[in-house]
């Protein structure tokens, strides 16, 4: 999704195409010779232009029926799948007309009887292309910005397994992804949550594991996230493997441990079929939490909880690309 190239407006398509039309000549013919042949040319060179560029951009966007559940969940929410794919529909549809009137006219051309006759199917043709690429100007439009957005989605390979870090805010999970992460975590902005996420990896073997967080996701109760929440909550259940839950036993974090216990419980409803981690994190603090005992500040228990992650994922069968 990040190799879509730039889409161009309607005018600066037609721009590009008008300024090859102008290139074309029969300069070794003469007469109604050369009349016919530069006006096929040039139409020949309109028409192949435009649909290449439309062409290019259809297939540039990846295809919805075929690409990972995950993957799109997250372009309905950040875009619109009914959206996108009426766009592409659409240019889509330019391109099959703008070829159908190339060969009628072409044709028209070829069987012309005069020079006024081949300008005016030429003319013709400029005005009905010209029509054609200008309905599809808002398509474009939206498809460029749509471009943009995909660019801006977090990298995640839907095909490797991945490991959630959830639990109140405040509680350590960004330090944890790093403290766990092989190298430092990209941080990438989500279309349902107001803080950048951060992505990790993990080697196991030659195996990639991803390491993530959920800011403004898995932190609150369930009745009080808003209806793209819940569809990225359900992105989330296609590709979560492990769902670590962080603890702040010292409540330093601004939330209760009773708050904090609400909370697994509305995430264990969500998740129920993925294994859970309980951790407690800041132990060099208060070690007296649920769970695994950690300090992401010290690193202290970090090992221990690598291994634990290693352990629950090797009991999980290898994932195949889900297309």
């Amino acid at each position: 999704m990040r190799d879509i190239p730039t889409i161009m407006t309607s005018q600066e398509i037609l721009d590009k195409a008008f300024r090859r039309v102008k290139k074309v000549l029969a300069t070794d013919l003469t007469g109604m010779n050369r009349t016919r042949a530069e006006a096929t040319g040039r139409l020949s060179a309109l028409s192949h232009t435009l649909t290449a560029v439309l062409n290019k951009y259809v297939r540039a966007f990846p295809s919805l029926d075929q690409m990972h559940p995950f993957e799109r969940e997250l372009i309905d929410i950040s875009i619109g799948l009914d959206d996108l794919r009426h766009s592409l529909g659409a240019v889509d549809w330019a391109r099959k007309t703008i070829e159908a009137i190339h060969k009628k006219e072409y044709a028209r051309i070829r069987s012309a009887a005069t020079r006024q006759e081949i300008v005016s199917a030429l003319n013709s043709s400029y005005g009905r292309i010209s029509s054609v690429m200008n309905k599809i100007s808002g398509e474009l439009d939206f498809l460029n910005g749509a471009r943009d957005k995909l660019q801006d989605l977090p990298d995640i390979n839907a095909d490797e397994h991945v490991v959630v870090i959830a639990g109140c805010p405040n509680v350590g999970k960004s330090q944890i992804v790093a403290r766990i992460s092989s190298a430092k975590p990209e941080i990438a902005s989500y279309p349902f949550t107001t803080k950048g996420v951060s992505l990790g990896h993990l080697f196991i073997g030659y195996d990639r594991v991803q390491i993530m967080d959920t800011p403004g996701l898995l932190d609150r109760e369930l009745e009080k996230r808003n209806s793209i929440e819940l569809q990225a909550l359900a992105a989330l259940e296609h590709i979560a493997d492990v769902l670590v839950y962080v603890y702040d036993p010292t409540e330093t974090c601004g939330y209760t441990m009773d708050a904090q216990n609400n909370l697994l419980e509305h995430i264990k409803t969500t998740f129920s079929q993925i294994p859970l981690i309980i951790v407690s994190n800041k132990s060099d603090l208060k070690s007296s939490g649920p769970g695994l005992q950690i300090s992401a500040m010290q690193n202290i228990g970090i090992d221990v909880l690598t291994e634990e992650i290693k352990t629950r994922l090797s009991g999980l069968p290898v994932k195949v690309p889900k297309r």
